[in-house]
């Protein structure tokens, strides 16, 4: 496909290869977001309608679906004071710096690839309180909000999906477009985790687990996923920080190859020891690979990546600073 737009490299690689079925909404989020770095927001849409009746050919995408995505690119900034929104666009991935990364990680924490053996209801107990609303999915297209006891120490393990933090409440209610939803930034109790998502083909799992283990020297590294698939979910715990934090450290993290559209604190993710279900009716578990500090736990010391490196590599893409 000819690059028609000066977008990134890694997006125009998003861009050459048709998503599977099961993973359209999420392939429009992320070619939306990187997109947004480069055109206005018509002429993203205009491109991803031309973009999907060319390439996307075992479904039709339609309008609403491309809508809600670039939306998600362009309106799903974070409040800073007084409800104000920055000006929001994620870093490109930058393989110099990634380069750089890699060789100072010698020693990862995890190799990607070893069972830990954590189960899916041992999993959410690390993650969630007893009583905390959690909503899981067994497809992308439904939700179940319910408490570990009441309803998913069971269930996790036959789930597909997770959203990463704790929900208001098991009830419905109106998300940014007016309309009545369980799974909406609008019932998020709180942001407790960011997630990291590694799914770039020129990443192997072991460099993946190097990544996800550098990253972990500033904010904690709790879990990560394998996701039955190519890539690796790494979990990491932000109670307590801003907004404004927690995307300057997720800002580093998409400048290092991390998918930018698992901001969302409601997004869809993995669930840890659930089961996926591939396009030709197969089932994968979805390993916990790592499993690590425990919620509460003292954050490790930064190191050599410290805070001065992290808000430089998000300014760069004027990636989540309030003016």
């Amino acid at each position: 496909m000819a690059r028609l737009w000066p977008f990134s490299e890694s997006t125009a690689r998003l861009l050459e290869r048709p998503p599977e079925a099961g993973e359209t909404h999420r392939w429009l989020v992320r070619a939306a977001c990187g997109l947004s770095r480069a055109m206005t927001r018509d002429n993203c849409a205009r491109f991803l309608r031309e973009v999907c009746a060319r390439w996307v050919t075992h479904r039709q995408v339609p309008e609403r679906e491309i809508a809600a995505a670039v939306a998600l690119a362009y309106e799903s900034a974070p409040e800073g004071p007084a409800g104000r929104k920055p000006s929001f666009l994620w870093p490109a991935c930058d393989s110099g710096e990634r380069a750089v990364a890699l060789a100072k990680c010698s020693a990862p924490l995890f190799d990607g690839m070893t069972d830990t053996g954590v189960t899916a209801a041992e999993a959410l107990g690390g993650l969630f309180g007893l009583e905390e609303t959690i909503c899981g999915g067994y497809r992308c297209e439904t939700a179940v909000a319910a408490t570990l006891e009441g309803y998913w120490g069971p269930k996790a393990s036959g789930a597909q999906f997770l959203c990463p933090n704790p929900l208001k409440g098991s009830a419905a209610v109106p998300n940014k477009e007016g309309k009545l939803s369980v799974r909406c930034q609008a019932n998020v109790a709180l942001r407790r985790w960011i997630v990291a998502e590694f799914d770039d083909p020129d990443l192997s799992r072991a460099d993946q687990a190097k990544i996800g283990s550098l990253l972990g020297r500033v904010l904690p590294l709790k879990m990560a996923v394998d996701s039955g698939g190519k890539s690796l979910h790494c979990w990491y715990g932000c109670g307590g920080l801003n907004e404004r934090a927690c995307a300057l450290f997720f800002a580093w993290a998409v400048s290092l190859g991390a998918d930018p559209s698992r901001w969302d604190p409601c997004g869809w993710v993995r669930m840890p020891g659930g089961l996926r279900r591939k396009a030709d009716g197969a089932m994968v578990r979805q390993r916990v690979v790592y499993w690590g500090l425990e919620v509460g736990s003292p954050w490790p010391e930064v190191g050599t990546l410290n805070s001065q490196r992290l808000t430089r590599n998000a300014q760069r893409g004027e990636g989540a600073v309030y003016g």
